[in-house]
């Protein structure tokens, strides 16, 4: 949990998109579930799209978690938990 005020780092706002993704979402259902600008946005699913985390599902405008994806979110998941 993020102290009031603290800002998410990299791999939290990642690790969240994934989470979110878990099922098919839109870009908008991403932005408002993660509080991101449509910037940023972009910026983060392309990204993770490009690495392998996340993509979109059936040739529709719906954003999936990968395989990939769903391990980096137990890895980050586990971590946080010795913090």
């Amino acid at each position: 949990m993020m102290a009031m005020g603290s800002k998410r780092d990299r791999v939290e706002i990642m690790a969240e998109i994934l989470g979110l993704c878990s099922k098919p979402r839109t870009k908008t259902r991403v932005m408002y579930g993660t509080n991101l600008s449509w910037k940023m946005l972009k910026h983060y699913l392309s990204y993770m799209q490009e690495h392998g985390l996340l993509e979109l599902e059936n040739n529709s405008t719906k954003y999936v978690t990968t395989k990939r994806g769903q391990d980096f979110v137990e890895k980050w998941s586990e971590l946080k938990a010795l913090f």
